[in-house]
């Protein structure tokens, strides 16, 4: 099984609780729901509702849209009942995605629930003691729930290239869980942390000293943590990008500023950002790249030609 400090693993698993939160949303309101609703409950933006609705589609689950109050709902009760069982091999795949993620009240419960399908019980105590005892991130995990320093034995350093024990106070994750962000004393001074670069990790009896000083945690529009690291991003916009800008990112309109037009000619956008990652940012603007200009920085132009080069090899 994947270690889940392996981020994409953790991903997977997390995409399958959302797919199941839509489904059980769609299927205790009868009404049906509009698509600003199922964003604002999923807390995801409305293209994410739009793929993850055509997810259900192709698993064979019928939606049907009212044409006047645009909501969604499920239609073909019966057959979407049988679609909702799991079979042995079926809920041990979904056991084994889901017991090295974070635990919360909606994995709980759909762990339970499989339980019920013929998980053998020997295979969720297995996973769960393997998660439990070899996983950086379940210990990390623990730790940042009960505020607790750890020591992350022979931690590899890329810049030193030294390995050495840090004793830290970790607080969060990064957004692709990857690594933990953690305050470390000796250095006074918040750090991100590699999973992959830690031999082991020792949760301490001992609470944190220095919560005051720990930074936090602000997201951009994408999702993406904002650390030391961040980009300012400076885009021109057309008319038809800078509204599905405020649509997808209704927090974040602020960052846009109509440019001052003639009566005859086409309204523009300046849109200025910080993004803690190019990823999000990126495949924004590859989807609407007739309508937008890229002002800068130069290292935002060349991650958008190495990604075009990489799909067009």
């Amino acid at each position: 099984m994947t270690s889940p400090k392996s981020g994409r693993k953790q991903s997977d698993a997390g995409k399958l609780l959302r797919l199941f939160r839509l489904l059980n949303l769609l299927w205790n309101t009868p009404t049906g729901l509009r698509m600003e609703e199922l964003a604002l409950q999923q807390e995801v933006s409305k293209r994410t509702v739009y793929r993850d609705l055509e997810v259900l589609e192709q698993s064979g689950f019928v939606l049907n849209q009212d044409e006047r109050s645009g909501r969604f709902r499920l239609q073909q009760p019966k057959e979407s009942s049988a679609l909702l069982g799991f079979d042995r091999v079926e809920a041990d795949l979904l056991v084994q995605a889901l017991v090295p993620t974070a635990p919360t009240k909606e994995r709980d419960r759909l762990l339970a629930k499989l339980r019920a399908f013929g998980t053998p019980a020997g295979l969720l105590h297995q996973a769960s003691q393997t998660a439990t005892a070899h996983s950086a991130y379940s210990r990390l995990h623990e730790a940042i729930q009960r505020r607790l320093g750890v020591i992350l034995m022979g931690y590899r350093s890329a810049n030193s290239h030294t390995e050495r024990n840090r004793n830290l106070e970790p607080y969060a994750f990064t957004e692709d869980l990857s690594a933990v962000i953690a305050f470390e004393p000796s250095a006074s001074a918040n750090k991100t942390f590699k999973l992959e670069r830690i031999g082991e990790v020792r949760v301490l009896q001992e609470p944190w000293k220095h919560e005051h000083r720990h930074q936090k945690i602000v997201r951009d529009p994408f999702g993406m943590t904002l650390g030391p690291n961040a980009t300012e991003i400076h885009l021109r916009l057309g008319e038809l990008s800078a509204q599905l800008f405020r649509e997808e990112f209704p927090g974040f309109d602020h960052c846009l500023q109509a440019i001052p037009h003639g009566p005859n000619e086409t309204p523009t956008f300046e849109l200025r950002l910080r993004v803690g990652h190019l990823q999000g940012i990126g495949r924004f603007v590859l989807g609407l790249i007739d309508d937008i200009e890229i002002l800068g920085p130069a290292s935002f132009k060349n991650y958008l030609k190495t990604r075009i080069g990489q799909k067009l090899r």
